[in-house]
């Protein structure tokens, strides 16, 4: 059964697409694919280090309502303008409720 009051937080999915200017050069902007409400939680200092065995990256798990069309990790996710680069999607208790995002944190141009 989901918590429908842990998604509090609003976050928007988004993609790089790709077109071409008429000078021949490739531009990349993003675009928005969905909005969604959820929630959105840092990994304690002991799951960060059982996932990952480093501790100069922050990680993140996202809990959003199970939507089919976001089960893709290319997609990066936008939170109060804090960018998410997606690592793992997962049908959290294979239920088709609710989908868990595995992410890292983007510093710039490189992910933190």
């Amino acid at each position: 059964m989901i918590d429908i009051g842990r998604l509090n937080k609003r976050i928007r999915f988004m993609k790089y697409i790709e077109s071409e200017n008429e000078y021949g050069q490739t531009n990349q902007a993003e675009t928005v694919i969905k909005i969604v409400w959820a929630s959105v939680e840092p990994l304690t200092g002991k799951e960060y280090l059982e996932a990952e065995r480093e501790a100069n990256e922050q990680n993140y798990k996202i809990y959003t309502r199970y939507i089919a069309e976001l089960r893709d990790v290319n997609l990066i996710i936008d939170f109060k303008g804090r960018k998410f680069s997606i690592e793992s999607v997962i049908n959290y208790q294979e239920r088709n409720e609710m989908l868990l995002f595995m992410c890292k944190e983007r510093v710039g141009d490189a992910i933190a």
